[in-house]
C-alpha cells in the first residue's frame, strides 16, 4: 500500500495570477509517495524529513535537501537528463526499528517544458521479528535468538518481541541460545521488502530433550507465507491477521503458542461454570467464537478471554450486543483448556 500524501517539488502554473512561460529552461515536477509493506506498521519517518538528491548528467549534486524543504519550489532547470534520488536515512548495518526506504527516477528536462515523475520510496531492507511461545519460555531461565548477516548482527530475547529489526537482503545465521547453550545454527535467505516472523518452540516433556522449532512467516507488499522450517507435509499459520486460523482451525492448536491471530464469528459467550450461552447476554468477560454465525453447539465453539480493560469494553457482547453474528479478528495466546475447551486467552488485538 502507497503512504497517504504525495509531495509536489514546483509552483502550479495558473496559481495565483502566474502563468507558465516557455523558455530556455524546463521545469521539474515530482511526486513522491511510500510504498510500505502489506499489513505491518512501519517507523519510517515522515515525507518531509527524507533526503532528496537532484544528481545532473555526469554526477555532480544540485540538489542535496529534504523533501519537505523543496517542497512547493519550482525546479528550473537546463535541458538535459537529470536523478532523483530520496531515502529517509542512511543504513548500513543491521539495526533495531530501521526500515530504510530509496526511490530512484532519471528524468529528461526539455527546454520550455515541464517534466513530470512519479517516484516511489520502497523499503529496500528486510525486517525480522522473533517471538518466543510461553511454553518455551517457561522451560529457560535465559533465552536469545542472535541473527547475523551481512554488516553486523542483532539479538533478539524476551524484552524485543515488539521490535522489527532491519537487515541487508542475502543470507543470515540464526542461532538459538537457551540457559548458556546455542543451537545450531541455521541459514535463511532474506529478501528486499519481506517481513520476517520467526517463531520460537518448545517440543518434547522434558527440558532436557526440548528441541526448539523456528516458524517462518513471511510479508511482502502481495502476499503473506509461513511454514515450520523443517515440515514438509504443511505450514503453520496465524502470526499475522492475513494467515489467521479458522475456528476449526484454532481448536487444533497446543496450548501456550503467543500472539496467534484466529478469525471466526462471534456466536455468544459462557457463564462461569461453562455453559454455553448463545444468546450472549450473560457475561461480559468471554466471547464464543465459531465457522458460523449460526452454530448452537458448544463443542464447534472457540472460547476468547476478553482480559479486563479497552478490548473488553469494546468486544464485550452484555455492553455491545450488536456485535452479535459479527466476524472478527483476535489475536491471544493459546490455552489447551478454557471452559473445557481449546481457546484464545489474554487478547490483545482485535480486527473487524
Amino acid at each position: 500500500m502507497k503512504a497517504a500524501g504525495c509531495i509536489l517539488l514546483a509552483a502550479m502554473w495558473a496559481c495565483d495570477g502566474l502563468k507558465f512561460v516557455p523558455g530556455p529552461e524546463g521545469f521539474l515536477v515530482v511526486d513522491v509517495a511510500i510504498e510500505t509493506p502489506f499489513g505491518v506498521r512501519t517507523k519510517s519517518s515522515s515525507l518531509d524529513s527524507y533526503v532528496f538528491l537532484l544528481i545532473k548528467q555526469g554526477g555532480d549534486t544540485l540538489y542535496n535537501s529534504t523533501v519537505g524543504a523543496i517542497t512547493g519550489s519550482p525546479l528550473s532547470l537546463k535541458p538535459g537528463n537529470y536523478t532523483i534520488e530520496v531515502y529517509n536515512e542512511a543504513f548500513t548495518e543491521p539495526a533495531f526499528d530501521k526500515p530504510y526506504y530509496y526511490g530512484m527516477q532519471t528524468a529528461e528536462v526539455i527546454g520550455g517544458e515541464s517534466c513530470e515523475v512519479l517516484l516511489i520510496c520502497k523499503q529496500e531492507n528486510a525486517g525480522i521479528r522473533v517471538l518466543f511461545s510461553e511454553e518455551f519460555s517457561g522451560q529457560y531461565t535465559t533465552f536469545s535468538m542472535n541473527i547475523s548477516g551481512t554488516g553486523g548482527s542483532l539479538k533478539f530475547d524476551n524484552t524485543s518481541v515488539s521490535k522489527w529489526g532491519y537487515f541487508f537482503p542475502g543470507t543470515i545465521t540464526l542461532t538459538l541460545t537457551a540457559d548458556g547453550f546455542p543451537t545450531e545454527p541455521i541459514e535463511r535467505t532474506i529478501q528486499a521488502k519481506y517481513m520476517y516472523n520467526f517463531l520460537v518452540e518448545g517440543s518434547g516433556s522434558t527440558k532436557d530433550n526440548v528441541e526448539p522449532v523456528l516458524t517462518l512467516s513471511v510479508d511482502t507488499t502481495h502476499t503473506w507465507i509461513s511454514g515450520l522450517w523443517n515440515d514438509t507435509e504443511g505450514t503453520v499459520r496465524g502470526l499475522t491477521k492475513e494467515t489467521a486460523y479458522t475456528i476449526a482451525e484454532a481448536r487444533n492448536l497446543p496450548g501456550g503458542l503467543s500472539d496467534i491471530w484466529v478469525c471466526g464469528y462471534i456466536v455468544g459467550c459462557y457463564s462461569s461454570g461453562g455453559t454455553y450461552f448463545y444468546s450472549g447476554n450473560e457475561s461480559a468477560t468471554n466471547l464464543a467464537l465459531a465457522d458460523t454465525n449460526s452454530e448452537m453447539d458448544k463443542a464447534n465453539t472457540y472460547p476468547v478471554e476478553l482480559p479486563a480493560g479497552a478490548i473488553r469494553d469494546a468486544l464485550n457482547l452484555v455492553d455491545n450486543p450488536q456485535h452479535l453474528s459479527k466476524k472478527i479478528w483476535i489475536r491471544g495466546n493459546t490455552s489447551a483448556s478454557y471452559f473445557s475447551l481449546p481457546g484464545l486467552k489474554s487478547a490483545k488485538d482485535y480486527s473487524w
